[in-house]
């Protein structure tokens, strides 16, 4: 007997029940999940606006020549498969801002028959449709979809593989193990937060053999999957100088160290969407429903009625020791290295999640389920509505100003992390130049000792270089003092470049009106 069906054994329904998670679905079961799942392909297509900072930048390394891919990641600070991927991708399809997005909707396709698949190996049909609906559906999902990095792409790889770790945690086979090899490699190539769940894919491997060590196949399993990670690892091995350079002298110098803690919080919140309040409401029906998945029944024929009671599905318990492990690992190793937490990195532990919540909504009685798989659909169309609602770059509105009021101005930026997105959004032949280094490219952010050469410059020196480049020309400053390395080194720019010069703001940023915002000040010689 295979792993998922001694689960369906302890779930403590019989299998002829007709509320169970693996048996017939009720009439409105396909209809309000299929409004969810229509609802989210909808959605993945909505407009957004401008590109920001980190999708602009993916683009612009992405279109260097693959000879030098490696050099600028170098000073950016990930792995370079995704970059090729996009390489390709913006070869075919051009550089527009929907055809860039559009590698990662088509990407997040994928992972709708792949969460049906591990779904329904864990829980049934009824755990599988569920599954998907919040696959469409969730904020978090929604987002990474339709966002130009490799979040969705991790996603995605991270359901393949688990689809393959299911197959040797039940029957271990040899193709099963190269096939997890693969996708594990290829993780580790998209995205550096891979380590932390491969490193909890070893942990729970051989926790298994020790729980397991009485049963035949457990050598075997602990053998090819073991091998399969190694494997893995081996394949990154040409990578790590890089990896150990960019740890060394990239870092997060735009972040804060965050506690594991408050890294769990943090994920939790923007699964649902972002921190405000309808997102952190629904927060806590996801976590009931994680609780559910793993120790929920219906009370006999009580269309309402759920109890909470050992034991505990097996296949749940190794899905949420598996998320959380892999975000407590990560998370910890963050902190002690001085590196930032951000939401995004849980994208390794994203479809785990997914799925809990799916097969908490399947193990609940039909009318609770109804009730909660509607506040599920309700909040997450509030998290993606707000979403919506807030662009993610004012970069197009400050291109649109500076066009209208400053066509020959030079611009400048305050931080240079806002000349990136900016430059894609200004009419060709306009000049940016960004702080501190009027000399770099501004499609591109240096990393390296970033904090450091920020700190050391000198905010009058820029300024006078600055009017020297202008050379009789108006300039226009678009800033913001939000950034961290930037707090006090923009506002003294601004002060430097504004001595003696009428000033005019073009643009006033509330903070509120887009996730990347800016103001603008125009200055005339």
């Amino acid at each position: 007997m295979n792993e998922a069906s001694a689960d369906v054994r302890t779930s403590g329904e019989p299998s002829t029940n007709k509320h169970s998670p693996v048996t017939e679905l009720s009439r409105w079961e396909p209809a309000v999940a299929g409004a969810a799942i229509i609802l989210g392909l909808a959605l993945r297509f909505w407009p957004r606006g401008p590109l920001w900072l980190d999708e602009a930048l993916s683009v612009n390394i992405a279109r260097v020549p693959f000879g030098e891919l490696q050099a600028y990641l170098k000073q950016d600070g990930h792995p370079p498969l995704y970059y090729a991927l996009l390489h390709v991708w913006t070869g075919t399809m051009g550089t527009s801002t929907f055809a860039v997005r559009a590698l990662s909707i088509i990407i997040s396709l994928a992972g709708f028959p792949l969460t049906w698949l591990v779904a329904r190996r864990a829980g049934g049909t009824r755990a599988a449709l569920w599954a998907v609906a919040v696959w469409a559906i969730l904020p978090y999902g929604v987002r990474y979809s339709t966002e130009t990095r490799m979040y969705v792409l991790v996603m995605v790889l991270v359901l393949a593989g688990w689809w393959f770790l299911g197959r040797l945690w039940s029957e271990p086979r040899w193709p099963d193990a190269a096939a997890l090899a693969v996708i594990a490699s290829v993780l580790l190539w998209t995205h550096y937060w891979a380590m932390w769940l491969l490193a909890a894919v070893g942990a729970a491997t051989v926790l298994r053999r020790w729980l397991n060590r009485a049963l035949p196949n457990a050598n075997r399993e602990l053998l090819l999957t073991g091998g399969a990670l190694g494997l893995a690892g081996l394949s990154f091995l040409p990578w790590v100088p890089t990896l150990l350079f960019q740890a060394e002298r990239t870092g997060t110098p735009w972040g804060a160290v965050e506690r594991p803690t408050t890294a769990v919080v943090i994920t939790l919140i923007d699964f649902a969407g972002q921190p405000s309040a309808e997102p952190q409401l629904m927060t806590y029906v996801l976590v009931f429903l994680i609780v559910v998945a793993l120790v929920g029944r219906t009370r006999g024929d009580d269309r309402w009625g759920l109890v909470l009671a050992a034991p505990a599905r097996r296949q749940a318990m190794w899905a949420l020791a598996l998320a959380l492990g892999t975000l407590l690992i990560g998370a910890t190793a963050a902190m002690a290295s001085g590196a930032t937490f951000v939401s995004r990195y849980a994208a390794v532990i994203y479809p785990l999640v997914v799925v809990l919540i799916g097969w908490g909504l399947a193990a609940c009685p039909p009318r609770l389920r109804g009730v909660l798989g509607a506040v599920v659909l309700a909040g997450s169309l509030a998290g993606i509505a707000l979403s919506i609602n807030v662009p993610r770059s004012i970069s197009g509105t400050a291109a649109q100003v500076i066009e209208a009021k400053a066509p020959d101005a030079l611009v400048v930026t305050c931080p240079d992390q806002l000349s990136v997105a900016l430059g894609r959004e200004l009419p060709d032949g306009q000049q940016l130049v960004s702080y501190p280094d009027l000399d770099s490219d501004p499609r591109f952010i240096d990393w390296v000792d970033y904090a450091q050469r920020v700190k050391a410059a000198d905010p009058a020196e820029v300024a006078d270089n600055v009017w020297t480049l202008a050379d009789g020309r108006p300039v226009v400053l678009g800033y913001s003092d939000t950034y961290d390395t930037h707090r006090e080194a923009c506002p003294a720019f601004l002060a430097a470049l504004s001595e003696g010069h009428r000033t005019e703001t073009l643009l006033s940023s509330t903070g509120q009106d887009a996730f990347e915002n800016m103001s603008l000040v125009r200055l005339d010689p």
